[in-house]
Protein backbone atom coordinates (compact mmCIF):
# COMPACT_ATOMS: atom_id res chain seq x y z
CA UNK A 1 0.00 0.00 0.00
CA UNK A 2 1.34 3.37 -0.90
CA UNK A 3 0.44 6.67 0.72
CA UNK A 4 0.27 9.94 -1.15
CA UNK A 5 2.81 12.44 0.16
CA UNK A 6 3.08 16.02 -0.96
CA UNK A 7 6.27 17.46 0.47
CA UNK A 8 6.53 21.23 0.75
CA UNK A 9 9.98 22.76 0.84
CA UNK A 10 9.85 26.34 2.12
CA UNK A 11 12.88 28.36 1.07
CA UNK A 12 13.16 31.53 3.12
CA UNK A 13 16.78 32.51 2.87
CA UNK A 14 16.19 34.66 -0.11
CA UNK A 15 14.50 36.91 2.38
CA UNK A 16 15.50 40.52 2.35
CA UNK A 17 15.17 42.45 5.59
CA UNK A 18 15.69 45.95 6.72
CA UNK A 19 19.40 45.82 7.52
CA UNK A 20 22.43 48.00 7.52
CA UNK A 21 22.99 46.13 4.27
CA UNK A 22 21.02 43.31 2.68
CA UNK A 23 21.87 39.60 2.85
CA UNK A 24 20.61 36.71 0.78
CA UNK A 25 21.89 33.55 2.44
CA UNK A 26 21.34 31.92 5.81
CA UNK A 27 24.88 31.58 7.09
CA UNK A 28 26.87 33.96 4.93
CA UNK A 29 27.07 37.67 4.36
CA UNK A 30 26.91 38.62 0.72
CA UNK A 31 27.47 41.68 -1.40
CA UNK A 32 24.20 43.49 -1.18
CA UNK A 33 21.95 46.16 -2.58
CA UNK A 34 18.61 47.51 -1.30
CA UNK A 35 18.30 47.11 2.50
CA UNK A 36 14.63 48.08 2.72
CA UNK A 37 13.00 45.09 1.06
CA UNK A 38 11.06 42.41 2.94
CA UNK A 39 10.31 39.77 0.35
CA UNK A 40 10.23 36.19 1.61
CA UNK A 41 10.05 33.69 -1.21
CA UNK A 42 8.74 30.16 -1.50
CA UNK A 43 9.99 27.28 -3.58
CA UNK A 44 8.13 23.98 -3.57
CA UNK A 45 9.21 20.46 -4.30
CA UNK A 46 6.38 17.99 -4.77
CA UNK A 47 6.57 14.22 -4.78
CA UNK A 48 3.55 11.94 -5.01
CA UNK A 49 2.87 8.41 -3.87
CA UNK A 50 -0.70 7.13 -4.07
CA UNK A 51 -2.69 5.19 -1.47
CA UNK A 52 -5.34 3.78 -3.78
CA UNK A 53 -7.60 2.78 -0.90
CA UNK A 54 -8.27 6.39 0.15
CA UNK A 55 -9.86 7.73 -3.01
CA UNK A 56 -12.38 6.66 -5.60
CA UNK A 57 -11.24 4.84 -8.73
CA UNK A 58 -12.21 7.87 -10.80
CA UNK A 59 -10.06 10.18 -8.65
CA UNK A 60 -7.19 7.69 -8.78
CA UNK A 61 -7.20 7.88 -12.57
CA UNK A 62 -7.25 11.70 -12.37
CA UNK A 63 -4.33 11.76 -9.93
CA UNK A 64 -2.26 9.61 -12.28
CA UNK A 65 -2.95 12.12 -15.05
CA UNK A 66 -1.93 14.95 -12.69
CA UNK A 67 1.34 13.16 -11.92
CA UNK A 68 2.10 13.00 -15.63
CA UNK A 69 1.36 16.72 -16.09
CA UNK A 70 3.53 17.66 -13.09
CA UNK A 71 6.51 15.88 -14.63
CA UNK A 72 6.07 18.11 -17.69
CA UNK A 73 5.59 21.27 -15.55
CA UNK A 74 2.12 21.70 -17.03
CA UNK A 75 0.81 23.31 -13.87
CA UNK A 76 -2.34 24.92 -15.27
CA UNK A 77 -3.47 21.67 -16.83
CA UNK A 78 -2.74 19.84 -13.57
CA UNK A 79 -4.75 22.41 -11.62
CA UNK A 80 -7.65 22.10 -14.05
CA UNK A 81 -7.78 18.39 -13.29
CA UNK A 82 -7.54 18.93 -9.55
CA UNK A 83 -10.53 21.23 -9.77
CA UNK A 84 -12.58 18.31 -11.13
CA UNK A 85 -11.97 16.25 -7.97
CA UNK A 86 -14.68 16.20 -5.31
CA UNK A 87 -14.11 18.01 -2.01
CA UNK A 88 -14.31 14.70 -0.16
CA UNK A 89 -11.41 13.31 -2.18
CA UNK A 90 -9.51 16.61 -1.97
CA UNK A 91 -9.51 16.22 1.79
CA UNK A 92 -7.82 12.84 1.43
CA UNK A 93 -4.18 12.34 0.49
CA UNK A 94 -3.51 16.02 1.26
CA UNK A 95 -4.68 17.14 -2.17
CA UNK A 96 -5.58 20.62 -0.89
CA UNK A 97 -1.85 21.09 -0.34
CA UNK A 98 -1.04 20.30 -3.97
CA UNK A 99 -3.91 22.53 -5.10
CA UNK A 100 -2.53 25.45 -3.08
CA UNK A 101 0.98 24.92 -4.42
CA UNK A 102 -0.14 24.96 -8.04
CA UNK A 103 -2.34 28.01 -7.48
CA UNK A 104 0.63 29.81 -5.92
CA UNK A 105 2.86 28.93 -8.86
CA UNK A 106 0.19 30.28 -11.20
CA UNK A 107 -0.05 33.54 -9.18
CA UNK A 108 -3.63 32.84 -8.11
CA UNK A 109 -2.85 33.96 -4.58
CA UNK A 110 -6.39 34.31 -3.26
CA UNK A 111 -7.31 30.75 -4.25
CA UNK A 112 -3.95 29.48 -3.00
CA UNK A 113 -4.51 31.05 0.41
CA UNK A 114 -7.94 29.38 0.66
CA UNK A 115 -6.50 25.99 -0.30
CA UNK A 116 -3.76 26.24 2.32
CA UNK A 117 -6.33 27.27 4.93
CA UNK A 118 -8.39 24.21 4.03
CA UNK A 119 -5.29 22.07 4.39
CA UNK A 120 -4.40 23.60 7.76
CA UNK A 121 -7.87 22.74 9.05
CA UNK A 122 -7.30 19.07 8.25
CA UNK A 123 -4.07 18.56 10.19
CA UNK A 124 -3.58 18.37 13.94
CA UNK A 125 0.20 18.66 13.67
CA UNK A 126 1.21 22.10 15.01
CA UNK A 127 4.53 22.06 13.15
CA UNK A 128 2.73 21.52 9.85
CA UNK A 129 0.16 24.18 10.75
CA UNK A 130 3.05 26.54 11.49
CA UNK A 131 4.55 25.97 8.05
CA UNK A 132 1.16 26.48 6.40
CA UNK A 133 0.57 29.79 8.18
CA UNK A 134 4.08 30.90 7.18
CA UNK A 135 3.16 30.09 3.58
CA UNK A 136 -0.10 32.03 3.84
CA UNK A 137 1.88 34.95 5.28
CA UNK A 138 4.08 34.98 2.19
CA UNK A 139 0.98 34.87 -0.01
CA UNK A 140 -0.46 37.80 1.97
CA UNK A 141 2.68 39.82 1.28
CA UNK A 142 2.31 39.05 -2.42
CA UNK A 143 -1.23 40.46 -2.16
CA UNK A 144 -0.02 43.48 -0.13
CA UNK A 145 -2.13 42.39 2.86
CA UNK A 146 0.44 43.45 5.43
CA UNK A 147 -1.67 43.15 8.58
CA UNK A 148 -2.92 39.71 7.61
CA UNK A 149 0.64 38.69 6.71
CA UNK A 150 1.92 39.76 10.13
CA UNK A 151 -0.87 37.84 11.86
CA UNK A 152 -0.14 34.68 9.88
CA UNK A 153 3.60 34.86 10.59
CA UNK A 154 2.79 35.45 14.26
CA UNK A 155 0.41 32.46 14.26
CA UNK A 156 3.17 30.40 12.67
CA UNK A 157 5.55 31.38 15.46
CA UNK A 158 2.97 30.68 18.17
CA UNK A 159 2.31 27.20 16.78
CA UNK A 160 6.00 26.32 16.60
CA UNK A 161 8.55 28.43 18.47
CA UNK A 162 11.33 26.60 16.61
CA UNK A 163 10.11 27.95 13.28
CA UNK A 164 12.67 30.72 13.27
CA UNK A 165 11.94 31.62 9.67
CA UNK A 166 8.69 33.23 10.82
CA UNK A 167 10.59 35.06 13.58
CA UNK A 168 12.99 36.49 11.03
CA UNK A 169 10.19 37.85 8.86
CA UNK A 170 8.34 39.22 11.91
CA UNK A 171 11.54 40.97 12.94
CA UNK A 172 11.91 42.45 9.48
CA UNK A 173 8.32 43.68 9.42
CA UNK A 174 8.65 45.26 12.87
CA UNK A 175 11.93 46.85 11.86
CA UNK A 176 10.39 48.41 8.76
CA UNK A 177 7.67 49.87 11.01
CA UNK A 178 10.29 51.28 13.41
CA UNK A 179 9.00 48.94 16.13
CA UNK A 180 12.52 48.25 17.26
CA UNK A 181 11.85 46.56 20.60
CA UNK A 182 9.49 44.08 18.92
CA UNK A 183 12.04 43.48 16.19
CA UNK A 184 14.70 42.77 18.83
CA UNK A 185 12.34 40.26 20.48
CA UNK A 186 11.73 38.30 17.29
CA UNK A 187 15.33 38.37 16.12
CA UNK A 188 16.51 37.10 19.49
CA UNK A 189 13.94 34.31 19.34
CA UNK A 190 15.30 33.28 15.93
CA UNK A 191 18.86 33.33 17.26
CA UNK A 192 17.88 31.15 20.21
CA UNK A 193 16.99 28.45 17.70
CA UNK A 194 19.87 29.04 15.29
CA UNK A 195 22.77 31.13 16.55
CA UNK A 196 24.56 30.85 13.22
CA UNK A 197 22.31 33.30 11.41
CA UNK A 198 24.76 36.09 10.69
CA UNK A 199 22.19 37.98 8.63
CA UNK A 200 19.95 38.14 11.71
CA UNK A 201 22.85 39.17 13.94
CA UNK A 202 23.50 41.96 11.45
CA UNK A 203 19.89 43.13 11.60
CA UNK A 204 20.00 43.09 15.39
CA UNK A 205 23.19 45.15 15.38
CA UNK A 206 21.64 47.62 12.97
CA UNK A 207 18.72 48.12 15.36
CA UNK A 208 21.21 48.89 18.11
CA UNK A 209 22.77 51.46 15.80
CA UNK A 210 19.35 53.04 15.27
CA UNK A 211 18.92 53.17 19.06
CA UNK A 212 22.41 54.70 19.47
CA UNK A 213 23.59 51.60 21.32
CA UNK A 214 26.81 51.48 19.37
CA UNK A 215 28.84 49.39 21.79
CA UNK A 216 26.27 46.58 21.53
CA UNK A 217 26.27 46.97 17.75
CA UNK A 218 30.06 46.94 17.55
CA UNK A 219 30.28 43.77 19.63
CA UNK A 220 27.87 41.98 17.29
CA UNK A 221 29.70 43.10 14.15
CA UNK A 222 32.94 41.91 15.73
CA UNK A 223 31.33 38.51 16.30
CA UNK A 224 30.24 38.36 12.66
CA UNK A 225 33.72 39.32 11.48
CA UNK A 226 35.22 36.46 13.51
CA UNK A 227 32.84 34.07 11.76
CA UNK A 228 33.23 35.65 8.30
CA UNK A 229 36.61 37.44 8.19
CA UNK A 230 36.44 37.97 4.42
CA UNK A 231 32.88 39.32 4.36
CA UNK A 232 32.99 43.03 3.48
CA UNK A 233 29.76 44.33 4.98
CA UNK A 234 30.34 43.88 8.71
CA UNK A 235 33.54 45.94 8.45
CA UNK A 236 31.69 48.91 6.95
CA UNK A 237 28.87 48.50 9.46
CA UNK A 238 31.30 48.29 12.39
CA UNK A 239 33.15 51.34 11.10
CA UNK A 240 30.04 53.44 11.65
CA UNK A 241 29.68 52.31 15.26
CA UNK A 242 33.39 52.87 15.85
CA UNK A 243 32.99 56.40 14.49
CA UNK A 244 30.06 57.09 16.80
CA UNK A 245 32.02 55.72 19.76
CA UNK A 246 34.89 58.09 18.98
CA UNK A 247 37.27 55.43 17.67
CA UNK A 248 38.06 57.24 14.43
CA UNK A 249 41.25 55.35 13.55
CA UNK A 250 39.55 52.00 14.03
CA UNK A 251 36.61 53.26 11.97
CA UNK A 252 38.89 54.22 9.09
CA UNK A 253 40.71 50.90 9.29
CA UNK A 254 37.42 49.02 9.14
CA UNK A 255 36.02 50.94 6.20
CA UNK A 256 39.25 50.62 4.24
CA UNK A 257 39.12 46.87 4.79
CA UNK A 258 35.51 46.76 3.59
CA UNK A 259 36.29 48.71 0.41
CA UNK A 260 39.29 46.50 -0.31
CA UNK A 261 37.06 43.43 -0.09
CA UNK A 262 34.15 45.04 -1.96
CA UNK A 263 35.13 48.12 -4.04
CA UNK A 264 31.55 48.63 -5.29
CA UNK A 265 30.17 49.10 -1.77
CA UNK A 266 28.63 52.59 -1.90
CA UNK A 267 27.62 52.35 1.78
CA UNK A 268 31.29 52.03 2.77
CA UNK A 269 32.22 55.15 0.79
CA UNK A 270 29.47 57.06 2.57
CA UNK A 271 30.91 55.92 5.89
CA UNK A 272 34.42 56.90 4.84
CA UNK A 273 33.09 60.35 3.95
CA UNK A 274 31.68 60.68 7.48
CA UNK A 275 35.03 59.67 8.93
CA UNK A 276 36.87 62.27 6.86
CA UNK A 277 34.34 64.89 7.95
CA UNK A 278 35.08 63.98 11.57
CA UNK A 279 38.80 64.40 10.77
CA UNK A 280 37.99 67.76 9.08
CA UNK A 281 39.40 66.49 5.80
CA UNK A 282 36.54 67.89 3.75
CA UNK A 283 38.08 67.57 0.29
CA UNK A 284 38.55 63.86 0.81
CA UNK A 285 35.06 63.57 2.26
CA UNK A 286 33.48 65.21 -0.77
CA UNK A 287 35.39 62.91 -3.09
CA UNK A 288 34.03 59.91 -1.18
CA UNK A 289 30.51 61.31 -1.42
CA UNK A 290 30.78 61.60 -5.19
CA UNK A 291 32.07 58.05 -5.38
CA UNK A 292 29.11 56.85 -3.34
CA UNK A 293 26.76 58.63 -5.75
CA UNK A 294 28.41 56.98 -8.75
CA UNK A 295 28.05 53.56 -7.13
CA UNK A 296 24.31 54.04 -6.71
CA UNK A 297 24.03 54.90 -3.02
CA UNK A 298 20.78 56.84 -3.42
CA UNK A 299 19.00 54.02 -5.21
CA UNK A 300 20.00 51.58 -2.50
CA UNK A 301 19.96 53.54 0.74
CA UNK A 302 18.07 56.80 0.33
CA UNK A 303 18.75 60.53 0.21
CA UNK A 304 20.78 61.17 3.38
CA UNK A 305 23.87 61.61 1.22
CA UNK A 306 22.36 64.83 -0.16
CA UNK A 307 22.22 66.30 3.35
CA UNK A 308 25.77 65.24 4.12
CA UNK A 309 26.97 66.84 0.88
CA UNK A 310 25.06 70.10 1.32
CA UNK A 311 26.44 70.55 4.84
CA UNK A 312 30.07 69.81 4.01
CA UNK A 313 30.77 70.42 0.31
CA UNK A 314 30.61 73.72 -1.58
CA UNK A 315 29.33 72.32 -4.87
Amino acid sequence: MKKVIFIVLLIVFNCNFLTAQKFKKELSITKSSNPLEINPKLDFEVSTDIDSTLVSKETLVTIKKIQFLLKKDQNQEALNLINTISKIDLEKNELFLLKGILEFKLDNFSASSNSFLNYAALTTNDSIKSSVHYTIGVIDLQRNLKISAFNNFKKSFELDAKNYTSCIVLGGICMSNNEFENAIFYYKKALEVNSGLNNVWNNLAFIYQKLDKHLEAKNIFTKIIKDEPDAPLPYSNRSYSNLKLGFTKQALKDVNKSIKLFPENSYAFRNRALIYIELKQYEKACFEIETAYKLGYQEKYGSDLDTIKSQNCKN
